[in-house]
């Protein structure tokens, strides 16, 4: 068992820049929805520059009223003089005097134009610096969990929140939460909540695909970000789920349900596929439940195929798995496995199917 604690920061200059030109167009309201999808998913990977976001939003949207205007006009008219009333004739000695007043007119126009798109980029870019120059001192305030491939973790948030991390998964949080209206975690994998209770301060966890509203409850989220789709397991008390594609959509379970997000394999959401509600399956060895048996170092494979049940053992084992031969992603496995070695648990599945194996190291080959 490992993991390690540190200070997130946003390293990457490209996704920052993005992240900067997303903010843009969602003040301007050009931003699309797959936009604004794009823009939360950044968010969630970097939250420490969600106060940028807070700020941004909150700037209202310049309007040119007719005093603005007017002014503006002042200021052009004085800029013409001092540029020089011979100056402006040179430039349009030959026009006819309408063409030369619809000329000046539609000129200066454009002129008012780009001064209303200046003002938009100077508030933005100033807002942008303000928020630049304590960015550092919210990062700071960021906190993250992470466990590697081959490891499981378990840690207590400042809130008192008990929390256990499945292999290559990530959470993010601020330190100060406990102090917090909002108490938020951001989680990329899969985690099991036991959230202290306060009622006053709503615990909220947000995923690529969705947003888990609590109060005092233990659920079990799964939410990786290469799998076809997220899952929400309430064991006790009461949650609501929010798809981050769909805000009206809004689920509310009971104890012992699972809700289903399905996505594409390159993790976009495709609403077409819809929501499913499942129960969560009792594993009828020692009372254990199979989302959560992962809490107990147990290792659970329901009706699974082997694509998979790779990505499982690639966790479980810190190993790489292939496949070589595209049909072994189609067979199914059914088993519970507590302390067996990864060489055991590929035995015990070859008992059901046919196939090879070869362990190098690090990696697992397996093929017909």
């Amino acid at each position: 068992m490992s993991f390690y604690y540190n200070h997130a920061f946003c390293n990457n200059d490209m996704e920052q820049e993005r992240i900067w030109l997303l903010l843009g167009r969602k003040v301007s309201g050009e931003a699309t929805m797959a936009e604004l999808r794009e823009l939360e998913e950044l968010l969630v990977q970097y939250p420490e520059l969600r106060y940028q976001v807070s700020v941004l939003g909150n700037l209202p949207a310049p309007v040119v009223t007719p005093v603005w205007m007017e002014k503006t006009e002042q200021a052009l008219e004085k800029h013409m003089v001092r540029l020089g009333n011979d100056l402006v004739t040179a430039d349009f000695q030959d026009e006819h005097p309408a063409e030369h007043v619809a000329r000046h007119r539609k000129s200066r126009a454009g002129v008012l134009v780009a001064l209303s798109t200046l003002v938009v980029l100077l508030a933005g870019y100033c807002v942008f610096l303000l928020s630049s120059k304590t960015t550092q001192k919210v990062a700071a305030e960021i906190a993250e969990i992470q466990t590697r491939n081959g490891s499981r973790s378990r840690a207590t948030l400042p809130d008192g929140t008990e929390v256990w991390l499945n292999g290559g998964s990530r959470i993010t949080y601020q330190r100060d939460m406990n102090t917090q209206q909002k108490r938020e975690v951001f989680l990329s994998g899969e985690a099991f909540f036991k959230v202290a209770k306060d009622a006053d301060n709503p615990f909220v966890v947000k995923t690529r695909r969705m947003a888990v509203n609590v109060l005092g409850t233990a659920f079990n989220i799964k939410a990786y970000p290469n799998e076809e789709q997220s899952e929400t397991s309430l064991i006790s008390g009461s949650v609501e789920v929010v798809p981050a594609d769909d805000q009206q959509h809004r689920v509310q379970l009971q104890p012992n349900q699972k809700f289903i997000i399905r996505h594409t394999q390159d993790g976009n959401a495709r609403p077409s596929l819809g929501y499913s509600m499942e129960q969560v399956k009792m594993n009828g060895q020692d009372d254990l439940i199979n989302e959560t048996a992962w809490c107990d170092n147990v290792l659970v494979f329901d009706n699974e195929n082997f694509g998979a049940i790779a990505l499982k053992m690639e966790r479980w084992f810190g190993v790489k798995v292939y496949l070589t031969d595209k049909k072994l992603k189609a067979y199914r496995f059914t088993g519970t496995f507590k302390n067996e070695s990864l060489p055991q648990i590929l035995e015990a599945l070859k008992v059901t199917s046919s196939f090879r194996c070869e362990i190098k190291g690090n990696e697992v080959f397996i093929n017909q």
